[in-house]
């Protein structure tokens, strides 16, 4: 058996060919294994977006997603409140949390994983303590803000 020293890794998804395909609506699922039934389980996902999400919002009911962009920076907008993440930078956005994303850069391309069981946690610091990879100072969290708007939205339940 021929192993490669070489990181194997999916390219990320080229950029839309159409107009007007949103953050949902460019998520490919590209493997998987559990089940979100079972509460237990992990599932892979490119996403490629032309277009902001206009009047509409996601909840995932079945995990949590880590979203890392590749291009593009993403406005992620919660109930919590707006955060906005560049490439370079990892976003957590949990089970059950309404949210939309606007594309301040037009277009935007990366990863997402998919936890089914519990939530993503930050790790013990451990014997290294400060030197740990996992302070707190390196994590932030939604500024406040709210809309006042009362025309129809769709919302998509996964």
């Amino acid at each position: 058996m021929h192993v490669t020293p070489t990181q194997l890794a999916w390219r990320p998804l080229m950029a839309p060919a159409g107009s007007g395909v949103n953050f949902i609506q460019g998520l490919k699922t590209m493997m998987g294994n559990g089940s979100p039934l079972s509460r237990e389980g992990i599932a892979i996902h490119l996403y490629a977006a032309n277009a902001s999400m206009e009047k509409t919002a996601f909840v995932n009911s079945d995990g949590d997603f880590l979203i890392v962009p590749v291009e593009g920076r993403l406005d992620i907008q919660t109930e919590l409140g707006k955060l906005m993440v560049r490439p370079g930078e990892i976003a957590v956005v949990q089970r059950g949390i309404k949210w939309k994303v606007v594309l301040p850069d037009g277009t935007a391309r990366g990863y997402i994983q998919e936890i089914f069981g519990s939530h993503y946690e930050l790790p013990e610091l451990g014997p290294v303590g400060a030197n740990g990879l996992a302070n707190v100072r390196d994590f932030e969290h939604p500024v406040a803000s709210f809309d006042i708007d009362q025309t129809p939205w769709e919302v998509i339940y996964k």
